[in-house]
């Protein structure tokens, strides 16, 4: 089954706990990237995100390659397949990485599921009171800068 682009300019991604073949953030990623390439993204980032990062670097691909895998596979499970051919071992490197993401990766999960109503609470609510773009503007900020990007 062919997966649509999703408008996130209109709704999220899926959450960073939804899983395919055990690698979480994944699925989100491949959302983002459908998006990204309708020109949808909306205040998500894709190449930009640490979190997405970190997963590429476990998996040693980078963002383009997931875009060209979300431009030539239906579904998550055709965009998995055509990353590990890309890159071998790329799926259980995932599927360790999503095993224990680390505490940075851990505290954007928070961040996201606060800024996206999973969770309730002070915190959320503060978050919630940031401009639109407040939290994709600080994981953007905490993300690696291309050549001649200044803080």
């Amino acid at each position: 089954m062919a997966l649509p682009s999703v408008d996130l300019q209109r709704t999220a991604p899926r959450r960073w706990n939804e899983r395919v073949n055990g690698i979480c953030w994944l699925p989100r990623m491949i959302d983002k990237a459908r998006a990204y390439d309708a020109g949808a993204l909306g205040h998500y980032l894709f190449g930009q995100s640490p979190v997405d990062n970190s997963l590429l670097g476990a998996a040693r691909l980078g963002h383009g390659d997931v875009l060209e895998a979300v431009r030539a596979c239906a579904d998550d499970a055709g965009v998995l397949a055509e990353l590990e051919r890309r890159s071998p071992g790329a799926t259980a490197r995932m599927q360790a990485w999503s095993a224990r993401p680390g505490p940075f990766n851990v505290f954007v999960f928070n961040l996201v599921d606060a800024d996206e109503g999973y969770t309730s609470g002070v915190f959320p609510s503060l978050l919630r009171a940031l401009p639109a773009n407040g939290i994709a503007e600080l994981l953007r900020r905490a993300g690696p800068r291309s050549p001649g990007q200044t803080a």
